[in-house]
């Protein structure tokens, strides 16, 4: 009975959050992207507080930020990595702060969710297109160098089959190469518990205990190698898991 409760809510919350918030949003187009960042930031982060509590019945029992004040402007700047676990991913991030992601095309044309993320500045990307590939990572180059503004990307692409990050050797490493050829600081974050919210099919589990760590930001130059700096920003992606998992872990154990 839970269950069919959770799923109501989700869908009555979603039917009326989506396109008001859209609506509102609509009044942001005409500005310049850097101000549409920074005026539509308090809105990403209501809806999506909305989304995870009220919509799926979760918790975000961790949330640490240790970047330095220079990288918490509004927008952020900098190269911000995480680990995927599900679409949930991007809602638990905007509850912390703000940064345009590169996401996967076909979500763009999901009703409002599309209108919103275009209004918040997501990129879209077909995964199984080189030319999309290469036009996005020139769209982030100019984002990041020209405009100031941060990106938010997914080192492994396809989530990990399982719960666990996927391994250095596992991920993509081609915008962190970027990172320390351009000397750009990289933002490692550390999700936890989004893979559990949804059932394979697409139904919400609720009251899944969620964490976020956004460590601090790491600098190229201080590595002599592209790839030593790669490394250091994955192993702070999986140091904050595992740190999450111990915590959370346990509460999750026992929920259906």
């Amino acid at each position: 009975m839970r269950i069919l409760f959770t799923q109501l809510r989700a869908l009555i919350v979603g039917l009326i959050i989506f396109p008001g918030v859209s609506l509102v949003a609509l009044f942001f187009i005409p500005f310049k992207l850097q101000d549409r960042i920074r005026k539509t930031a308090f809105l990403w982060k209501w809806i999506s507080f909305k989304i995870l509590g009220l919509g799926c019945g979760a918790k975000i029992d961790i949330t640490e930020d240790y970047r330095s004040p220079e990288f918490r402007t509004q927008p952020p700047y900098g190269l911000y990595v995480a680990n995927h676990q599900s679409f949930i991913d991007i809602p638990l991030i905007f509850t912390a702060y703000q940064v345009p992601p590169i996401m996967k095309k076909e979500v763009l044309y999901l009703p409002f969710v599309g209108l919103m993320g275009w209004i918040a500045g997501a990129m879209p990307v077909a995964r199984g297109s080189h030319g999309s590939r290469k036009r996005v990572f020139i769209q982030t180059k100019n984002r990041i160098l020209v405009d100031r503004i941060g990106v938010q990307v997914y080192p492994e692409g396809t989530r990990s089959k399982t719960t666990r990050p996927k391994s250095f050797e596992e991920v993509k490493k081609t915008l962190l190469v970027f990172a320390w050829n351009e000397k750009i600081p990289v933002i490692p974050n550390s999700l936890y518990g989004t893979r559990g919210v949804l059932s394979e099919k697409g139904f919400i589990r609720p009251g899944r205990h969620l964490g976020i760590i956004i460590h601090k930001e790491i600098l190229p130059e201080n590595y002599a190698t592209a790839e030593d700096f790669a490394r250091a920003c994955w192993t702070k992606v999986l140091e904050g898991y595992d740190q999450m998992e111990a915590k959370l872990g346990p509460l999750n154990e026992n929920l259906s």
